[in-house]
């Protein structure tokens, strides 16, 4: 369990998993170490002290990074088979959200293919009037365009299909860290890891 293939989560950025948890990014911006975190317990649960060779940390350090990711509602502590335990009193950990995996990616955009043509079409259908709206609101009149403004009305179109079936489907209300599901995506070239002094 020291070693672990390069993985990645679609989340904030694309995460590589097998980069030290406290390396510093290019031009020195710190990289966000739950997202490494989370995709190391993306395939399996994980104890401390496995997460702890995986980033070549100390215990006492990964065990911090653990209970900051627990309090934080980003892991949570779960059971596994007592045949899979080498010790009774072992804690194992995985990510707090589904993790969407390749294969069923691939059978929920199959499922989705058919919906999303069906809104494109009704999208174009209605794309001159949301035009004309757009066209005498104060942001029209301060120069803004309307491509500028897509991503809020397209958040406000999900939002209102979202009201829409409420009774079919029920989102889960986000938690502070504002995380509702991770995608994994194929797998990078390992990464070489230099050991690296424990950071708090």
């Amino acid at each position: 369990m020291s070693t672990m293939t390069a993985k990645r989560l679609h989340w904030v950025r694309q995460t590589d998993v097998t980069a030290p948890l406290a390396r510093p990014a290019v031009g020195g911006a710190s990289l966000d170490p739950r997202e490494r975190l989370v995709a190391a317990l993306a395939d399996q649960p994980r104890t401390v002290a496995q997460l702890a060779r995986t980033f070549s940390l100390s215990q006492p350090t990964m065990l911090e990074q653990v209970r900051r990711a627990v309090r934080d509602g980003l892991v949570v502590e779960v059971q596994v088979p007592e045949e899979e335990r080498r010790f009774a009193a072992e804690r194992y950990y995985a990510p707090a959200v589904p993790v969407i995996r390749g294969p069923d990616s691939e059978l929920l955009a199959s499922a989705c293919r058919a919906l999303a043509d069906d809104v494109a079409v009704s999208l174009m259908s209605n794309l001159g009037d949301m035009h004309a709206a757009y066209a005498v609101t104060t942001l029209a009149r301060e120069g803004w365009s309307f491509d500028d403004i897509w991503p809020y009305v397209s958040e406000m179109v999900n939002r209102l299909v979202t009201q829409r079936i409420d009774y079919h489907v029920r989102p889960p209300t986000l938690a502070p860290h504002g995380l509702a599901w991770v995608e994994d995506v194929p797998e990078l070239e390992p990464a070489s890891m230099a050991p690296e002094e424990d950071v708090a």
